[in-house]
């Protein structure tokens, strides 16, 4: 009985890590609310301050930089608007892969070229992380 305890609480810890958040806009903004909802401590970035704002005040931490929330989280989602956001962000002067950690999961939910996504993977992996494109869609029903 003690291991399966033990083991339940293992999970419980493991799942409530903190999460990096790039892109709190129009898509990003519920999908970090959500996981700020569920307990999750959520280590925030956007280019525009006021979108920031928001979440500071529910309780997430807010960096200077993508760089910055790839030094506190080693999971990592970022949501951004293009394929050339997606570049600055992850290999930008201040991106993230200035200070990703070996073993970090990048999550990419961004609407981007397929070809960018790739020409990521590869810089991302060269780092020793991984990385994820799990692009976002909407579909609509009539």
């Amino acid at each position: 009985m003690f291991i399966v305890l033990k083991s339940v609480c293992s999970r419980a810890m493991a799942s409530k890590t903190p999460v990096g958040f790039i892109g709190l806009g129009n898509m990003g903004n519920p999908m970090a609310k959500n996981l700020v909802k569920h307990g999750y401590p959520v280590i925030a970035y956007d280019v525009f301050p006021e979108a920031c704002k928001e979440f500071q005040d529910l309780g997430a931490q807010v960096t200077d930089s993508p760089a910055d929330v790839a030094e506190r989280a080693d999971r990592i989602i970022t949501m951004l608007p293009s394929s050339p956001n997606a570049k600055e962000v992850y290999t930008g002067a201040n991106g993230i892969l200035k200070k990703v950690k070996k073993g970090s999961l990048l999550i990419d939910s961004s609407t981007i070229d397929p070809a960018v996504s790739k020409e990521l993977a590869k810089a991302v992996e060269k780092m020793g992380a991984v990385f994820m494109d799990a692009p976002y869609f909407i579909s609509f029903k009539k």
